[in-house]
């Protein structure tokens, strides 16, 4: 990272989730709903988890994967494909990117199929559902005590024989829990909240910040309304704080959950600066580099293959 410790978070961030593609295609190929600085503004993404979901009845993951190759190339003055822990301190200031699949039906769950996404076709993430029940799992909406299916297990055990990183989010209860408990490498919950503040069943339970934390995992704060109240900075801190405190410090991040859906105060670049100085303001500059980039930068560093 080519910032100054203590300001980096004025000019880069990192970001779990963003729904980028969808983003684009709903807008026409440009990204004024992000604002804009978007990808070229003093203030933009040093990485983002760029989601795929089946919106569309007829959609997969191959095809959101083609779609989003071509947003690499035709964007390829501001985006980037992010390989390695090598890439991370590239001398490059353009926007990494980590395609990453949510709730979508793969064509294989076994180690040589996960490496084919990651190689051939760019995959960096996935989680096991979106909104609803799949063949690996049940949703954060469906029975909370419901495990995971065996293709989610053997889903599961197989992407630790693997680069790709597993994300817990939407996923319930239960089939969270089983996930961390079969699965040893540090996990994601790229979007999410705390449900001890906000009571919304896409939250996380005290004892899932938890059992995250001890895990060693990450958690990206989403600033949706839906999930905030208004979506406000003032709500937002509330959330870190308890991240942080229940989770650890080094398991906070930001999980924007930008390009679809609609949002309040925290709805583009500029007011999360906002949050940044309101973090670093309150809670002091260490927990705001943290959150900003810090433990994101980490993670991909510790998790990525080298080179």
């Amino acid at each position: 990272m080519s910032d100054l410790p203590g300001e980096r978070h004025k000019t880069r961030f990192n970001d779990l989730h963003q729904d980028m593609l969808s983003g684009v295609t709903r807008l026409d190929g440009d990204f004024p709903a992000y604002g804009s600085s978007y990808l070229t503004g003093s203030s933009h993404a040093a990485a983002v988890w760029s989601s795929l979901y089946p919106h569309n009845p007829g959609s997969s993951l191959i095809d959101q994967l083609e779609a989003h190759d071509e947003l690499l190339r035709s964007h390829s003055s501001s985006l980037r494909l992010v390989t390695s822990a090598e890439d991370l301190d590239a001398e490059d200031r353009r926007t990494g990117i980590l395609p990453h699949s949510e709730g979508f039906h793969l064509p294989g769950i076994g180690p040589d199929t996960l490496d084919r996404l990651w190689a051939e076709h760019c995959l960096r993430s996935l989680s096991l559902t979106w909104n609803y029940e799949t063949d690996y799992g049940f949703s954060c909406y469906d029975d909370c005590t419901a495990p995971l299916k065996p293709a989610g297990r053997r889903l599961v055990r197989s992407l630790g024989q693997t680069p790709l990183f597993l994300d817990l989010a939407h996923l319930n209860e239960a089939g969270f829990y089983e996930a961390l408990d079969s699965y040893a490498p540090p996990v994601l919950v790229t979007h999410s909240f705390c449900r001890a503040i906000g009571d919304h069943p896409r939250g996380l339970t005290d004892d899932q910040l938890r059992a995250l934390g001890e895990h060693g995992g990450l958690v990206g704060l989403a600033f949706d309304p839906d999930f905030l109240g208004r979506g406000s900075i003032d709500e937002a801190l509330r959330h870190i704080d308890r991240i942080a405190s229940v989770a650890g410090e080094n398991s906070v991040s930001i999980g924007s959950d930008w390009g679809v859906a609609a949002m309040g105060e925290i709805g583009d670049h500029a007011a999360l600066v906002g949050l940044l100085d309101a973090v670093g303001g309150r809670y002091g500059p260490g927990l705001a580099e943290k959150f900003a980039l810090a433990n994101a930068y980490d993670f991909l560093g510790a998790q990525l293959p080298p080179s």
